[in-house]
Parts: C-alpha cells; sequence; structure tokens
C-alpha cells in the first residue's frame, strides 16, 4: 500500500469515527433518557485500603432510580471500574450514567455530562481527519505544506485557547469559593500512590487521604496533599489545617507546604502547547510569502 493509500485511508476512518460519534451523540439525547446523567446520592464513603492506586479513587456507594423501570438501586464502586472520585461525604448528589439496561455497569461522576463532552470525541475524530487531510494534501501540491502548516496551527491554537479560558474560569471559580473561606482540622488516614514504570523500574509517589467535619456537620473524605515522594512524607494520623467552601465543600484547600492549585499545571502546559501553535501558523505563513 503507497503512502497517500494509507493517508485517505487513515483519514477515512477518523472519518468514520467522527460520524458515528456525531449519530451517537443525536440518537442518546433524542431517544434513549436512560443513557443521560441519573440524579444519585452517595449513602456510604469507605476510607480506601492502604497502598490503592489513586486512579481508583475513594470506594463509595450510590444510590439511584432507573428511570425506565423506576427500580431503586444503591451499588458500590469497584477498583476505578465505575469511575472515580476523590472527594465524598453521605448525602452528596453524584451523577451516574449506565448502558440502556445495564445499570451495573454505571460510572459515577461529580457533575452532569454536558452535551459539549459528549461531543468531544466527535470533534477530536474530526480534527485527526482533518489533519490527515492536510499532510495528504502536501504530498501532492507545490508549497501546500504552508497551508498545512497554517492549518494545524491555526487548530491548535484556537482549540487549546479555548481549553485556557476554560481552565482559568474554573480556577477562578475555586478561588472565589475559597476567599474567606471557613478554616478546620483534617487528618490523615490513609494513603494512595501513582505508579511511575521507567524501563525495568517502578517508583511510586503517594496522595494523602484526609478527612475532616465541616462546620455545618458533614464528614468529609477527600484526596489531599499529593505528589509525596515517600509513604512517611505525610504519617497517619498526621492533622493539617483545611479551608473549604461551605457553599460546596468539595473545593478545599490547604495550609502552606501542602497547598497545591490544581489548575495551575494545566494552565501552564496549555499556554506552552497555545505558544507551539503559534510558532507553526507563522512558520505556514512564512511559507506560503
Amino acid at each position: 500500500m503507497s503512502g497517500n493509500a494509507l493517508l485517505l485511508l487513515l483519514a477515512a476512518g477518523f472519518g468514520g469515527w467522527a460520524l458515528v460519534e456525531a449519530v451517537w451523540y443525536a440518537t442518546r439525547f433524542t431517544s434513549d433518557p436512560v443513557a443521560r446523567s441519573v440524579g444519585s446520592r452517595i449513602v456510604r464513603v469507605d476510607v480506601p485500603p492502604p497502598e490503592t492506586d489513586r486512579t481508583h479513587g475513594l470506594p463509595v456507594t450510590v444510590a439511584f432510580q432507573v428511570p425506565s423501570t423506576g427500580q431503586e438501586l444503591t451499588l458500590r464502586t469497584a477498583d476505578g471500574k465505575n469511575g472515580a472520585l476523590y472527594v465524598a461525604w453521605e448525602g452528596r448528589p453524584v451523577w451516574v450514567r449506565f448502558p440502556s439496561g445495564e445499570p451495573s455497569a454505571f460510572r459515577v461522576r461529580s457533575s452532569p455530562v454536558s452535551r459539549g463532552q459528549e461531543l468531544a470525541g466527535a470533534l477530536w475524530a474530526a480534527v485527526l481527519c482533518a489533519a490527515v487531510l492536510l499532510l495528504r494534501f502536501t504530498t501532492v501540491q507545490h508549497h501546500s505544506y504552508g497551508w498545512a502548516l497554517l492549518g494545524l496551527g491555526d487548530g491548535l491554537t484556537v482549540l487549546l485557547t479555548c481549553a485556557c479560558v476554560g481552565a482559568v474560569r474554573r480556577r477562578g471559580r475555586r478561588r472565589a469559593l475559597l476567599d474567606g473561606a471557613s478554616t478546620v482540622t483534617a487528618e490523615v488516614v490513609s494513603l494512595m500512590r501513582d505508579a511511575h514504570h521507567n524501563e525495568e523500574i517502578t517508583t511510586y509517589t503517594y496522595a494523602a487521604v484526609v478527612t475532616f467535619t465541616t462546620h455545618e456537620g458533614l464528614t468529609v473524605i477527600g484526596l489531599g496533599p499529593s505528589g509525596l515522594t515517600h509513604h512517611d512524607d505525610v504519617p497517619l494520623g498526621t492533622r493539617l489545617s483545611v479551608r473549604y467552601s461551605p457553599e460546596d465543600p468539595a473545593i478545599f484547600a490547604f495550609a502552606p507546604p501542602y497547598d497545591v492549585d490544581p489548575h495551575r499545571t494545566v494552565i501552564a502546559w496549555i499556554v506552552v502547547t497555545i505558544a507551539w501553535g503559534a510558532i507553526v501558523t507563522l512558520s505556514g505563513i512564512h511559507a506560503l510569502l
């Protein structure tokens, strides 16, 4: 198979993927209400066993009603197979999604899935299809690589700028909720870990799981200081000061040296990538001149 034929095949594959995702989106939101986010609540929260993989999230039990039958179910999450929550308390409202007729295959989320999120797969598939077509275009037309660079750089810059705006807004909302927030004492009750594989060596970093009681009487369990290089960096039973938002206790922050802005690294990465997209755009313009 020639290179051009392979590129066209890849473009067709990505285009087909985008089409399937778009059709799935249209049919799910118009004819199958079970596939939408279903309101739920947490009825039990357990402390994760020591050395649990962080991607598993907190072990919780949720209760929800199946819209098609009216049946009330109480199910427990299992090892990340049902999604992951990192802050939980009894009575916290959450959302679950499951295939039609298979409520046991639910996935739990802290917020309902938006239509934009549903279309994300179709959007990225369309972007990949366009990128492959641009690459194919560069092989058949003189100076067309300039157009390819211009299209790739512009598309990347626009998409990541939108992502950056969203991250900045979320960061601003978090800061606003924590301004003047109440302070309580939290206790480290467990440690979860992340595995990092490097050739034949596996290293681990740890994140502390803490529990605290709000002034409103809620007992909250959440993932606290992360990136710890050793499991003894924050021993079990360590007490830390926590600021939390009474409006949404899932938003909380620690006093130094454990205060970490969860959006700072993401925003920095996005800004660097936007700069790279701008360089690609300028390179395309230069090639066309």
